[in-house]
C-alpha cells in the first residue's frame, strides 16, 4: 500500500512538473508577444507623433501658401490697411512707438504681386528684435530688404547725464509683402 503512494505522489509530482514547466514557456511565449506588441506600438505612436508634428507644420506652411495667392492683378487697399493695422496692433502691444509707416507698390517679376511697406519706429534693442520677428511670422510672404537701427537721441559731448532705463533706438524697415498671381 506504501509502494502505491508513493508511486501516486511520484505521479502528482511528475503531473506537477509538467504543468509547471508547460506553464511556463506558454507564459514565456505570451510575454515575448506582449513585448512585440509593445515594440509595435511603441513604434506607430512616434510615428503618429511625428505625423502631427509633420500636419501642424504643414497647416502653417499652408495658410501661408494660401494667403500668398491671389486672382488680382494687385493688393486691394483693404489689404493694404489691413497689414498696417496688424503692424500697428503689433506695435501697440510691444509698446513701441511708430513715427512713419507709408506704402508703396513696387515693380516686381511677373507673376508676383509686391507692395512695400516702410517703417520708422522708436524701440528698444529687445523690442524691435521680437517686433521683426513678429513681422517675418506673419502668414503672407514677407522681406525685409532693409533694416538700419541709430540711437534715438545722440547725446550732446557736453551732457554727461544719462537717462535711467533701456536705450531707446530709432528702427527703420524696408520690407515687402508678396501674393503669386494663380494662373488661369
Amino acid at each position: 500500500m506504501r509502494e502505491r503512494y508513493y508511486i501516486l505522489i511520484l505521479l502528482i509530482i511528475l503531473c506537477s512538473v509538467i504543468f509547471m514547466t508547460i506553464a511556463g514557456n506558454n507564459l514565456k511565449g505570451n510575454l515575448s508577444k506582449i513585448k512585440s506588441y509593445d515594440n509595435k506600438i511603441k513604434t506607430a505612436q512616434e510615428k503618429l507623433n511625428s505625423a502631427r508634428i509633420l500636419e501642424e507644420q504643414l497647416s502653417q506652411f499652408a495658410l501661408v501658401i494660401d494667403n500668398s495667392l491671389t486672382k488680382a492683378p494687385s493688393f486691394s487697399f483693404d489689404e493694404i490697411n489691413q497689414f498696417k493695422t496688424y503692424i500697428g496692433d503689433m506695435a501697440n502691444q510691444s509698446a513701441i512707438s511708430i513715427n512713419r509707416l507709408s506704402d508703396s507698390n513696387k515693380f516686381s517679376t511677373p507673376g508676383l504681386i509686391e507692395t512695400t511697406l516702410n517703417m520708422e519706429l522708436e524701440a528698444t534693442y529687445i523690442q524691435a528684435g521680437q517686433f521683426i520677428s513678429a513681422l517675418e511670422s506673419m502668414d503672407h510672404l514677407v522681406k525685409i530688404h532693409a533694416l538700419d537701427i541709430a540711437p534715438a537721441q545722440i547725446l550732446n559731448k557736453k551732457d554727461t547725464t544719462v537717462a535711467s532705463g533701456p536705450n531707446r533706438y530709432k528702427v527703420t524697415i524696408e520690407m515687402s509683402i508678396f501674393k503669386v498671381k494663380k494662373e488661369v
